[in-house]
């Protein structure tokens, strides 16, 4: 199994990955188009134009709308398709490398709550990720660069301020996450110690004692390890939240903030008869079109980093259990 994350989404599913691609880009050109028709709404058409202009403008933008919208459902379905085969495909990989580690005798088996868990949680987590890891940088990069290198044409100060806001997450998003993935890491370690210590509790002999074991004091002592092992994935769980909700606060406030400061800045401008009361407007709705591309992609980076934590995982596990001889 390869020890590259995106080696394995290229082998998993490259052609499909090719095909996403070319969609993403129709979608990523046709990101600024609302933006120009909503000024040309506002110029041409509410600002003393017929109302015939201000008809046929709203049907090219409701049309825009649909056809967008259309293909970001096709979009969608398309990456659903990708992450479901990646599901199957590393499943398949871990039932094969395991059966062929049975069949090796004098290697140790891997421990069934591990495999559980690989089977399950962590093969789903690393497959979610493989539908969004090439199109979603594609989609909301673009698209971002394009509503703000449009912003930029219509007006360049608004624009570096819009740039501005964002700078801080350069920052602080990098320091949370390997905060983060720490938490993540041990969290995952230790949900697979709690399914095997319960999965070889049930293996005991009748009365809840292990082979050759017996007395309620043995009894006890695996209730205590089990009660240590799910407050210490709470723990770590709680953690995790701590931060991960931290990195939405601080973004949610920056989106918050972007608006704010283009009302002011471009007021001023507007004030001073340096732009038009059109130009605010469109910034305003543009500030949100890279507000929501620039969110999703910190979310993007946050499930890089997750995913490899998590493949990283069920990688060293194969490696470590691969039969030898």
């Amino acid at each position: 199994m390869t020890r590259s994350l995106y080696r394995f989404i290229w082998e998993a599913s490259s052609r499909d990955q090719l095909r996403l691609c070319a969609l993403t880009a129709v979608v990523v050109v046709l990101s600024m188009a609302p933006l120009d028709l909503q000024r040309r709404i506002v110029d041409g058409a509410i600002m003393g134009g017929p109302l015939s202009t201000l008809a046929v403008l709203g049907a090219l933008y409701a049309g825009l709308l649909l056809v967008q919208g259309g293909l970001k459902y096709v979009l969608n379905i398309a990456r659903g398709r990708i992450v479901e085969t990646a599901t199957r495909t590393l499943r398949v990989h871990i039932v094969d490398r395991l059966a062929l580690r049975r069949r090796a005798a004098h290697d140790r088996p891997v421990d069934r709550g591990t495999v559980v868990s690989m089977l399950a949680a962590e093969c789903e987590d690393v497959a979610g990720f493989v539908g969004e890891s090439i199109s979603t940088p594609l989609l909301q990069g673009g698209s971002a660069f394009v509503v703000l290198a449009y912003l930029a044409w219509v007006q360049p100060l608004i624009a570096a301020l819009a740039v501005a806001v964002y700078l801080p997450q350069l920052i602080v998003v990098p320091r949370v996450q390997r905060r983060i993935n720490r938490y993540a890491r041990l969290h995952a370690m230790l949900v697979r110690r709690l399914g095997d210590r319960f999965v070889r509790d049930q293996g005991a002999a009748p009365g809840g004692a292990p082979d050759g074991e017996g007395g309620s004091d043995d009894v006890a002592t695996r209730r205590a390890g089990f009660r240590r092992l799910i407050d210490r994935t709470y723990v770590a769980r709680m953690r995790l939240y701590r931060a991960k909700f931290f990195l939405t606060a601080f973004s949610n406030f920056l989106d918050a903030l972007g608006p704010l400061a283009v009302l002011l800045v471009g007021g001023m401008l507007v004030i001073a008869g340096e732009t038009q009361v059109s130009t605010l407007v469109v910034f305003i709705s543009g500030f949100q079109r890279i507000a929501d591309p620039w969110d999703q992609l910190i979310t993007f980076y946050r499930g890089v980093a997750i995913a490899r934590v998590k493949y990283g995982l069920i990688q060293h596990t194969l490696a470590t259990h691969a039969p030898r001889g």
